[in-house]
């Protein structure tokens, strides 16, 4: 079992501490990440204030945060005069709006990246908010370095791999007998990744899981291969294409599935085999997730479906198993033959309390345009989850009012789909005066528009 809020609250209140700001770190800072004019800082897991105030010392505009008021408190009393803004704010599970869609230059997790569970996607998320340059500084104990007993608050290599994936630039620097990493540019494209085929054999059957969470996240795990795979395996015998996938979920992360269906069949070839693969989409699980299969993979985390196209490798079947439930979320796939079993896909369910905030502040806005005036029309900006139907960008994207989102794209960039701006939706919605249990359809022309010549 993990470490608990409480039991954070009554480290803290017992007045224990870390370990102390060192000089190796210190010179870090002032090395990789020296404050430009006006940069801001956002220190995660900041505890009970060492890192924030040694930032604003150098010239950074600091936001603090912490999951435990305990630390914030002690913090505070600490350094009474110190401009830091302190926030109690859970990273990993809390609406992000206190950091105000703040942008920063530097992000620092100083021994605190390891509590983190879904480290990938929180990382990701925090790197949007970066500044072009900026960068995120992880500071962690290494497990070859750190006691059985204290496994939990350090990482291994296996670890530190899957957590720099999808970075495009990775630097390690030793700091006093931590290990300092410091990440750039936190979009790396996703690359399909194929593993070995037994030699044995005329095809490979198999079938993958497709699992979210009740954030709308999906499940994916860090192979000991090297790669980001969801949950699945080789069909054993004549069992059915879905009980397989309940099975193989069971057995790699303890959840169990509480409905499955077959969404689509895949085939392509690995190496010269045959392979079929049964995309399985799990409508519902339950039990605790664990790593059930250590000797197959280091860890599961949850990830945003708008971030699939930044995790660096992914075996290839489940790349192509994603994008048959979030079609675009990846590019640059090989081939497959797709061939759908059902009729159309089940709702992935469940969203962060972020997409709930962003969809109001769009509905106002549109409202305070001048848009709409039905409370049916109102009530639908507010309720449908628009993020949905562009799994490709992220919510604050998805939500901005003025938008028109890009969807598909042609081979040479230019936009083939979107979804229109909330806006120009709300519009035309009152226009049409829509009934319940009415059709409609979309048809929006786009038409090349030339520059007039010049004029003499």
């Amino acid at each position: 079992m993990g470490v608990t809020r409480t039991d954070w609250s009554e480290h803290y209140s017992q007045g224990r501490v870390f370990r102390r700001l060192g000089d190796d770190e210190r010179n870090l800072i002032v090395e990789h990440a020296l404050a430009p004019e006006g940069g801001r800082a956002l220190d995660v897991g900041c505890g009970t204030g060492e890192m924030p105030v040694y930032l604003a010392s150098l010239g950074y505009e600091v936001d603090a945060v912490d999951a435990v008021d305990a630390a914030l408190v002690r913090a505070r009393a600490d350094h009474p005069d110190t401009a830091v803004r302190w926030l109690c704010l859970d990273i990993e599970r809390d609406d992000p709006a206190p950091l105000d869609s703040g942008v920063y230059d530097l992000v620092v997790f100083r021994l605190s990246v390891a509590f983190v569970h879904d480290r990938t996607r929180v990382l990701h998320a925090l790197g949007r908010r970066l500044r072009e340059g900026g960068t995120v500084l992880i500071i962690t104990p290494l497990a070859a370095h750190t006691s059985a007993k204290k496994r939990h608050i350090a990482l291994d290599e296996e670890e530190i791999t899957a957590l720099t994936c999808g970075w495009k630039s990775v630097q390690r620097v030793a700091a006093g007998g931590l290990a300092a990493l410091v990440l750039r540019e936190p979009c790396a494209d996703t690359v399909a990744t194929e593993r070995s085929v037994p030699a044995t054999g005329y095809a490979v059957a198999g079938a993958l899981a497709v699992v979210t969470n009740v954030e709308g996240r999906v499940l994916l795990g860090w192979s000991k291969r090297g790669m980001w795979e969801i949950p699945g395996g080789k069909i054993e015998g004549a069992e059915p294409l879905d009980g397989a996938g309940v099975r193989e979920l069971a057995e790699e992360t303890g959840l169990h599935a509480t409905g499955a269906s077959v969404v689509t069949i895949l085939t392509d070839a690995a190496q010269g085999v045959p392979r079929v693969t049964a995309v399985i989409r799990i409508a519902g699980v339950t039990g605790t997730l664990i790593t059930a299969e250590p000797d197959k993979f280091t860890r599961w985390e949850w990830h945003d479906p708008h971030g699939l196209g930044c995790l660096g490798p992914v075996f290839t079947p489940s790349a192509q198993a994603l994008t048959a439930v979030w079609p675009g979320v990846i590019h640059g796939l090989p081939p497959v033959n797709a061939y759908p079993v059902a009729a159309e896909l089940a709702p992935v369910p469940g969203e962060p309390a972020e997409a709930v905030r962003l969809r109001h502040a769009m509905t106002d806005a549109v409202i305070a345009g001048g848009w709409t005036c039905s409370s049916a029309v109102q009530e639908a900006l507010r309720t449908v989850p628009r993020h949905r139907f562009a799994p490709e960008t992220d919510l604050k994207t998805a939500y901005d009012d003025d938008l028109a989102v890009v969807t598909r794209r042609d081979q040479n960039g230019r936009a083939t789909s979107s979804v229109s701006a909330a806006w120009l939706q709300a519009d035309m919605a009152e226009q049409l005066h829509l009934e319940p249990g009415a059709t409609v359809l979309e048809v929006l022309e786009s038409r090349q528009v030339r520059s007039p010549p010049d004029l003499p």
